[in-house]
């Protein structure tokens, strides 16, 4: 795309730069991912200096438009989604549905196992009980989002790890069980992404993630599911709805 700065226009260069990048992305001309030429040879082309170019490229970043690494260049970022925790549980395949965003998921493991004394004590079990533990990195739109680590009860969900994990396994738990989460307690911390979550998601170790611990319980206020999500930062936004106490 080529890219015009009118000197006579009355606003700055790196606006007017700022200003048709942020169209061009807007419009879908630019996708997630594509690379904006160099400053260097954007200002040659622009008559302009570096620094202006890079004034409208610093912009563009603070408004979560693009993405800036040193060495690497300045590419369109992917825009966040919106994880709403306002209204009721609404599983991950849910969300993404409700921001016009394609679900999906890996499975990197579905066994049971037996229950640590944190998963044992959420759930109500025995610390070494037989659970589900189900591990997913979860997809909107084909980018890499979350990674999910799920236990359930395996006497509320005997062979819930032999199904097809790559849907809703809310709507499994629901539909093929009658547990449905109805209800959900959340903890939401920061944190720096670990190896093993770098690997799984595409990132860079010590990436900005934000860790969620949740237990859900179904209608009869039965704990049916412990989990730790950790969602990307840079692509992750959550909605939470407060109201004053009566």
């Amino acid at each position: 795309m080529e890219f015009i700065v009118d000197t006579g226009a009355g606003r700055p260069a790196y606006q007017q730069i700022e200003e048709q990048v942020a169209d061009a992305i807007a419009a879908g001309v630019l996708g997630p991912g594509d690379r904006l030429p160099p400053e260097r040879d954007l200002a040659v082309r622009l008559g302009v200096s570096r620094m202006t170019v890079r004034q409208a490229f610093d912009a563009l970043a603070r408004r979560d438009l693009v993405e800036r690494g040193v060495g690497r260049g300045t590419f369109v970022a992917a825009p966040h989604v919106e994880l709403d925790r306002t209204e009721r549980v609404a599983g991950f395949t849910e969300q993404m549905e409700r921001a016009g965003l394609e679900p999906g998921a890996t499975v990197l493991a579905a066994e049971v196992t037996r229950a640590a004394a944190p998963v044992a004590r959420a759930l109500g079990l025995e610390t070494g009980a037989a659970v589900a533990h189900v591990r997913r990195v979860r997809f909107g739109g084909g980018l890499s989002l979350t990674l999910e680590d799920s236990w359930l009860p395996d006497a509320l969900f005997p062979g819930v790890t032999d199904l097809d994990l790559g849907g809703s396994l809310y709507a499994i738990m629901g539909a093929r069980y009658g547990h449905a989460p109805v209800r959900a307690i959340e903890h939401l911390q920061p944190v720096a992404a670990r190896s093993q979550d770098a690997e799984a998601l595409g990132v860079r170790a010590r990436t900005p993630l934000m860790f969620v611990e949740r237990v859900a319980y179904d209608a009869d206020g039965v704990a049916v599911e412990y989990a730790e999500d950790r969602h990307r930062g840079d692509r992750a936004r959550f909605v939470v709805e407060v109201a004053p106490r009566g």
